[in-house]
């Protein structure tokens, strides 16, 4: 049988356990995180130093910019050519390998994978699907 003085020890921890527990559960709660860029807004906008992928590394936002393309931002990994639905959208994947196995999954239909890209050519004209496969293609290995 347990000591009494074991016993209070014991007791007292699993109080102040439990005392934790209790005020850390009433630390979290429901954080609302809304996009920092509107939809249809034609410039980015952050609270942070997250990496864009559509500006990181290499600035495909500001490439399709330079080729005179009707580009626009409409989420934070996503870009709409011209207008929708008959300008092409481009979305970015987390890696190459994530925009593979959405085409191969079939979750990417009519989709071109271009590095982490997933471009949906839409009713885009030829030229402006060359210049939007330019500079996407910027530093993707074969």
């Amino acid at each position: 049988m347990p000591s009494q003085r074991h016993l209070g020890g014991s007791l007292f921890a699993t109080a102040l356990a439990a005392l934790a527990a209790l005020a850390l559960a009433g630390c979290g709660g429901a954080v609302r995180v809304q996009p920092a860029t509107p939809a249809g807004s034609a410039t980015l906008s952050s609270r942070g130093q997250v990496d864009s992928p559509l500006t990181a590394m290499r600035d495909h936002l500001g490439c399709l910019r330079a080729a005179n393309l009707p580009v626009q931002v409409v989420g934070p990994v996503k870009l709409q050519v011209g207008a929708a639905p008959a300008g092409p959208t481009i979305l970015f994947t987390a890696s190459p390998a994530v925009a593979r196995a959405d085409q191969i999954q079939g979750l990417a239909q009519g989709a071109e994978v271009i590095g982490s890209a997933l471009l949906y050519p839409n009713q885009g004209s030829d030229d402006e699907l060359s210049s939007i496969a330019a500079c996407l293609a910027q530093g993707v290995q074969a």
